[in-house]
């Protein structure tokens, strides 16, 4: 599965989950945050990705989002989006 795709059915997750996706450049270098950060707000929750970083590391930002989720525990997911997820 290819990183574009494994990232757009990631972030399907993050919003079926109810986390509200930004797609906004890092200031600086964004050597704070590689990727984007989740932010919490009171009870919402939002996920700010770097659309310039790579793939990966927005991955990596998203999956451990998703990380110990309650929501996707019992649904299938194919294997290499669980793992990562799991390895978040």
């Amino acid at each position: 599965m290819e990183a574009h795709t494994r990232l757009r059915l990631l972030l399907d997750l993050a919003e079926e989950a109810g986390i509200a996706i930004r797609r906004v450049p890092a200031a600086g270098d964004g050597g704070d945050h590689p990727g984007g950060a989740l932010v919490r707000l009171g009870t919402k929750e939002m996920l700010f990705l770097d659309p310039t970083a790579p793939p990966a590391d927005q991955m990596a930002v998203v999956a451990a989002a998703l990380r110990g989720r309650a929501e996707i525990e019992n649904r299938y997911l194919p294997p290499e989006l669980r793992e990562a997820i799991e390895k978040a």
